[in-house]
């Protein structure tokens, strides 16, 4: 047997490289868990199916709600940007 660490996963390299936005989306979670916030329709297209956005971690609760079509768009503009 070897005593080598177990590798990461790539969801906890995730993680460890992003905790601000880690944090925010345990946030998010635990309010839509607990009632304090509600899930929206997407803001551009109006699907039901949506999932939160942070435009900024800092503020965990402040989120915009998009279908992950647009979510994807919405990353790929600020790689680009």
């Amino acid at each position: 047997m070897t005593d080598q660490p177990k590798a990461l996963s790539r969801q906890q390299r995730w993680r460890k490289r992003n905790p601000k936005s880690y944090i925010a989306h345990l946030a998010v979670g635990a309010a839509l868990r607990h009632g304090v916030i509600e899930r929206q329709p997407c803001e551009q297209c109006g699907a039901s199916k949506a999932e939160a956005h942070h435009p900024d971690y800092e503020r965990p609760y402040d989120v915009v709600w998009l279908c992950r079509k647009h979510h994807k768009a919405v990353h790929a503009a600020e790689v680009s940007a």
